[in-house]
């Protein structure tokens, strides 16, 4: 069974996910203020934690996948509507648990905001909520949007201290885009094959060898990209450290693409070769030296296509 998850700058997340790592991180951050989670048992009531002592109220989402700017939202628009309204239907079960306490500051934590409007719908809302004159709350409460750079800091502290690796990334790592005719692709797989058996130019059968190399490589280059979507719905975690992977090695060929002085062929197999390795080293044991492979001769093909690895 596959699970949905959100792409990040530091990876993919899903729901429990996104709470479990925030829970570390306010409990880190706000301990001093009396930090206090609230398990959803038997329901968050809006709210997944908030501080005795200064009446902060936390409300964690994270999207169940990457939607359009526009879909999203409405998405996070609809759910920030919902959890408010929480906070007066549970108004009595919300008392129960923050004692004297009233909440000043309700704070929806998630990964991205997709439109600037949902601010406009935030200052909406908390005129609405202020209007409920709710024992629980404020007369100045007040809705707060928080993104992942919020927090980014205390996530790569809560990620190191439980042994995974900190990330400097600015954005999402995603592929080369195909941007391009079918033809351009076809073309430049050609000229490459052409290259790489230029020693064999001479021999009898050269014609029949380049239709099968350019066959296969074609063939390879076709199939990447419904292989990598496959990675994605089957380990959306271990894709997001693949395709950062790929783009980081992704200079490397580039740069030594312009300074190789052997021939096509053997920089064509050093780069597979690299890749491979590297893949087996640093995503062991989710990927396997077979599939490891697999992916760089999928790889190759791709950079083929689009000139990432070129021999002129």
């Amino acid at each position: 069974m596959t699970r949905d998850m959100f792409n990040t700058s530091i990876g993919p997340f899903d729901g429990k996910s996104w709470e479990d790592i925030l829970q570390l991180v306010f409990k880190q951050k706000f301990s001093a203020e009396g930090y206090q989670q609230v398990v959803a048992t038997p329901g968050d009531f809006g709210l997944e934690g908030f501080t005795l002592k200064t009446g902060l109220a936390f409300q964690c989402y994270c999207p169940d996948k990457n939607h359009p700017a526009k879909e999203l939202h409405e998405i996070q628009r609809d759910k920030i509507t919902r959890d408010l309204n929480k906070l007066r239907d549970y108004e009595g079960e919300i008392k129960k648990r923050i004692g004297e306490t009233q909440l000043r500051v309700w704070i929806f934590v998630t990964p991205t905001i997709a439109k600037n409007e949902l601010l406009a719908h935030a200052r909406a809302k908390e005129q609405e909520v202020r209007a409920w004159n709710l024992s629980t709350l404020t007369d100045d409460f007040t809705v707060m949007l928080c993104d992942l750079q919020h927090f980014l800091v205390e996530i790569n502290q809560m990620r190191s201290a439980t042994g995974k690796a900190m990330l400097f990334d600015d954005s999402s790592p995603e592929l080369s885009p195909l941007d391009q005719l079918p033809e351009y692709y076809e073309t430049n797989i050609r000229r490459k094959c052409v290259l790489r058996l230029a020693p064999k130019v001479s021999v009898d059968n050269y014609q029949s060898l380049l239709e099968r190399l350019n066959g296969i490589s074609v063939e390879a280059f076709l199939k990447a990209d419904a292989y990598f979507r496959e990675i994605e719905e089957k380990a959306p975690t271990v894709y997001f450290s693949l395709v950062r992977l790929i783009n980081e090695y992704e200079h490397y060929v580039g740069e030594t693409g312009i300074a190789w002085t052997g021939s096509a062929e053997d920089l064509t197999d050093h780069v597979r070769v690299g890749l491979a390795s590297r893949i087996s080293s640093e995503l062991s044991p989710d990927i396997d030296e077979t599939t490891a492979s697999k992916i760089s001769r999928l790889v190759v093909s791709r950079w083929m296509a689009i000139c990432q690895l070129d021999y002129e």
